[in-house]
């Protein structure tokens, strides 16, 4: 495929995107909360935890996204789910239509909706210690903020530090963005053995994977869904596919990985990953 007409593509999108930019930069909010959660088995510890990681474009396919969500069988009952590009009120719907306790904040008010644009944590079991980690630097032509949502889950005697990021896409310096990886990875304190990284890293060729790759393993976690392959589909009837989003863990077993390729709530599709916690002699 000619390099040319993703190349007009981007000037295009960089002209729409020029100007200021309503970011949240009080690390404490805003932050939106609640519990739904019903039924679970809350004060055991499981044996194994499924992980979803999703980027709803916009927020936009709510609806579809909850579908997929409850009914591909990668994907339901999953433990905890990590959400990007959500507002509020999408949140708030997934996590009451499949009965989970949930966190999110928002990063900004983008322009392309003037709505909420954040990151959320969902989980059926208890979360605690809500943490927003502003990302270092800006994205050069409007001056927008990224973050990552961080909670506790605790399950049973398990307590698991989880964060959903998004950094920013190729319009920032390649370099500033591995800096937004390494500062998240920084910020996850050495007190938990258990932790879980995943959503949109923004990293549209291979040598971007790998670098992120080798930042996460130099602290180490395991890339969950190494192997798994493109995670979205961008220009139009998807013609360039990329490995954009990706699960890091630490303190975990992965027995399996994969995505749902037909997802249609978004560009990106749904990662998920089911692993088994080791005991800390394992570790």
């Amino acid at each position: 495929m000619s390099r040319y007409p993703a190349y007009v593509l981007l000037l295009a999108l960089a002209a729409l995107s020029c100007g200021s930019i309503n970011n949240y930069l009080d690390p404490e909010g805003p932050r939106i909360d609640g519990d739904y959660a019903e039924g679970a088995p809350r004060g055991i510890a499981p044996d194994t935890v499924k992980v979803i990681s999703y980027n709803v474009k916009f927020g936009k396919k709510v609806d579809t996204a909850i579908d997929e969500l409850r009914t591909v069988p990668y994907l339901s009952r999953a433990d905890i789910i990590l959400l990007q590009e959500m507002d509020g009120e999408g949140v708030r719907n997934i996590a009451d239509s499949l009965d989970l306790e949930y966190v999110y904040y928002p990063a900004s008010v983008h322009k392309a909706h003037g709505k909420d644009f954040g990151n959320a944590v969902l989980s059926k079991y208890p979360i605690e210690d809500f943490r927003k980690v502003i990302l270092p630097h800006s994205k050069p032509t409007d001056d927008q903020k990224r973050i990552a949502v961080g909670a506790t889950v605790v399950a049973g005697g398990l307590r698991i530090r989880v964060f959903s990021v998004h950094t920013e896409t190729f319009w920032m310096n390649y370099d500033k963005r591995l800096e937004q990886a390494d500062s998240l990875v920084r910020a996850v304190s050495k007190d938990y053995m258990h932790v879980i990284i995943a959503g949109d890293f923004n990293t549209p060729f291979g040598r971007n994977v790998k670098d992120i790759e080798k930042s996460f393993t130099a602290s180490g976690f395991v890339r969950a869904n190494s192997g798994v392959g493109w995670t979205a589909r961008v220009l139009p009837f998807g013609l360039w596919k990329m490995e954009l989003d990706h699960i890091f863990v630490k303190g975990f077993d992965v027995i399996r990985s994969g995505k749902f390729e037909e997802g249609q709530a978004s560009d990106h599709v749904p990662l998920w990953t089911i692993l088994k916690p080791l005991p800390p002699e394992q570790q």
